[in-house]
This record gives structure tokens, C-alpha cells and sequence, in this order.
């Protein structure tokens, strides 16, 4: 059996350093995302569709028991996150924004998983230059976790980037007992 999520939706500017947007609102306009292929994303109890002309990269797998990223999905080209260095006794992971700064009409997609009641995901240290930031937190079966979208969009076309967005957050499924 697969479960639909519930999304608690937040928005906020941390995650992406929005700036202002310059591009007007619309509020009357209906928009729809054109029917455009998917591909379907399945990893840690999480799954979901997002366009398939999107590019993914999924991290291997973190050292810690309060986060961890799932995957990151863009209409840019992405690199690899994550360094990880050693010395005796200790492992220290150093991630970072797959792309440095969204190109006009840029989406990042941050997707992870998170724990601990008192845990927060940190400020982000790269700034990629969101027009727009949306997050959303989708609870866990287990008490205190819960996964988290945060969504970096960049004019022109934040209409239709939304409705992108929307349409991947009403594909998602969560596994029973994740």
C-alpha cells in the first residue's frame, strides 16, 4: 500500500537567497503546465514524477542521522555536491549547491529527509539567485521526521515553474512505514 503525502507548505527565502522579482503578477490568469513527458523518482520511502527534461543527482548516501539529501533535480547541468574528507577517528562531509547561480528561467529542486523535533535545515551558505522560494515539509510515520522540498525559481516563467512544482508535489508517495 502507498500512501499520498500531506504537505504542510512554507515558504521561505533562506534556502535560495531569493531576490525580488520584477516580473508581473497575474492573479487572474489561470496557468497549467503544459503535458510534457515525466520521469519518475523513487529513493528513501519518497517517490514522485518531475518533467523529464529536468536533470538529477543524487548524493551518496550522508554521514548523519538528522538530514539527508536525496537528490537535487534542475533545468540546468549539475555537479557533484558533496566532498568528504578523513582523518583518524573523524569523516567531515562538506556539501554545496550543485550550481552556483540559476540562469534566467532556472529551477533547483532540493529534496531530503529530516529528523530530530529541535533539528533545522541550516541557511544556505551559496546564493543562486532565486527569484522565488518555495518549501514544503511532508511529515513522517515516525514522530519528529519528515521530508523537505525546497524549490529555487528564477524569472521568466515562474508561472508555469510553480505549476511544475505543484504538479511534482501532487505525484508524490510516500511508502508505508517510511
Amino acid at each position: 500500500m502507498v500512501l499520498a503525502a500531506t504537505a504542510v507548505p512554507v515558504v521561505l527565502t533562506a534556502g535560495c537567497a531569493s531576490v525580488a522579482s520584477t516580473t508581473g503578477a497575474h492573479p487572474a490568469a489561470a496557468v497549467h503546465a503544459r503535458t510534457a513527458p515525466t520521469a519518475r523518482f523513487s529513493a528513501m520511502g519518497l517517490s514522485f514524477r518531475y518533467p523529464a527534461a529536468w536533470r538529477t543527482v543524487t548524493p551518496r548516501p550522508g554521514l548523519s542521522d538528522f538530514s539527508a539529501l536525496i537528490a537535487y533535480l534542475s533545468t540546468s547541468r549539475l555537479s557533484g555536491t558533496c566532498v568528504a574528507s578523513a582523518s583518524p577517528g573523524r569523516v567531515a562531509e562538506t556539501c554545496a549547491y550543485p550550481i552556483r547561480v540559476l540562469p534566467p528561467g532556472g529551477v533547483l529542486v532540493r529534496w531530503s529527509a529530516n529528523g530530530s523535533p529541535t533539528w533545522r535545515m541550516p541557511k544556505a551558505s551559496t546564493t543562486v539567485a532565486a527569484t522565488e522560494t518555495i518549501t514544503v515539509m511532508i511529515p513522517h510515520a515516525a514522530p519528529g521526521h519528515w521530508y523537505q522540498m525546497d524549490a529555487c525559481l528564477r524569472g521568466p516563467g515562474l508561472h508555469q515553474q510553480e505549476a511544475q512544482i505543484s504538479s511534482m508535489l501532487d505525484s508524490v508517495r510516500i511508502s508505508p512505514g517510511s
